[in-house]
């Protein structure tokens, strides 16, 4: 059994930084966190919409229109860390994924639930349904190292810190850093109240709450969809929150807030990417070694609670 450690990072004289691993994140203190700054803006501009692309390498389009989907259609149904998928889904002709407590959800289910939502849309757009045999029905169910799911639930020993280092890790997909995100892309977050979540990047925020059409220095933190709050229908589930970097307070904003997030360029503690479209699958995938077999992933419920700032 895996137990959700993550490395921590001692300020040294002269600036530099030290890692010591396998130490919980409540050893962070307040001192180191204010020495984290964000960097300054970098010379791109950042689409609002990821289908506005010239080219179709990446899979944001579709990954947006299961956002709107779920928000539309399975958004609010409560939140509860014990469940998995808001309805069953159809794997194509390889059988059902079969919800549990639905239809209530979580966080790094939640993820999954856009993933595979997102299948379901290209697949019907583009009549390409290959998309379902690049990885077994069971990747979606396991959790062991040769299953994504396994890596999305988070799981250092498998190398997998988010969502993004799943798809990664699934030749599904590629680094991005935090000032490059664009719609459409995934964040997992660290919190300095020893918390953490999944989430679906969905723009940038000024200190207002006003979503930016790209990275610059009045960003303060970040939109973002995913599953969270209550366990009562229109108290949480899917839906919107607007993430704050610790070191810029709590400020007032026309939505409910997401604060005290840890911004780092170490992805342990803010994990970022992008997904590939189907055509850019590499086929690279994990395999067991004598330090995983029998390994699987155990979700960590603490961490992962589901409670953001106004949902207290």
């Amino acid at each position: 059994m895996t137990k959700l450690l993550l490395p921590l990072l001692f300020l040294l004289p002269g600036g530099a930084y030290a890692a010591q691993p396998a130490f919980t994140l409540n050893r962070i203190t307040a001192d180191t966190l204010r020495e984290l700054s964000l960097p300054a803006a970098p010379d791109v501009s950042i689409p609002m919409r990821a289908e506005k692309r010239a080219d179709v390498k990446y899979f944001n389009a579709y990954i947006l229109k299961a956002v709107d989907y779920l928000r539309a259609n399975y958004g609010l149904k409560g939140y509860d860390i014990n469940s998995i998928l808001t309805h069953d889904m159809e794997y194509h002709t390889f059988g059902t994924l079969k919800a549990r407590h639905a239809p209530l959800t979580m966080c790094v289910a939640a993820q999954m639930e856009i993933i595979l939502t997102a299948y379901e849309i290209y697949a019907k757009e583009t009549g390409d349904y290959s998309v379902y045999s690049y990885l077994p029905k069971r990747s979606f169910e396991g959790l062991e190292i040769t299953d994504l799911k396994g890596h999305i639930w988070v799981n250092h020993a498998f190398k997998a810190d988010g969502t993004a280092d799943a798809l990664i890790n699934f030749g599904m997909g590629e680094r991005r850093v935090f000032e490059n995100l664009e719609p459409g892309d995934f964040v997992n977050i660290n919190r300095t109240t020893r918390t953490g979540h999944a989430v679906t990047f969905i723009g940038f925020l000024d200190q207002a709450g006003k979503v930016l059409p790209k990275y610059d220095g009045t960003v303060v933190g970040f939109k973002y969809f995913s599953s969270q709050g209550g366990k009562e229908a229109g108290q949480g589930g899917f839906d919107y929150r607007y993430a704050v970097f610790s070191k810029f307070g709590c400020p007032e904003m026309p939505y409910k807030r997401d604060c005290n997030v840890i911004y780092s360029t170490d992805q342990t503690y803010l994990n970022t990417g992008t997904m590939f479209s189907p055509k850019f699958w590499t086929g690279v995938m994990p395999q067991a070694s004598a330090e995983t077999a029998g390994e699987a992933t155990v979700l960590n419920r603490n961490f992962f609670n589901g409670m953001t700032t106004d949902d207290r």
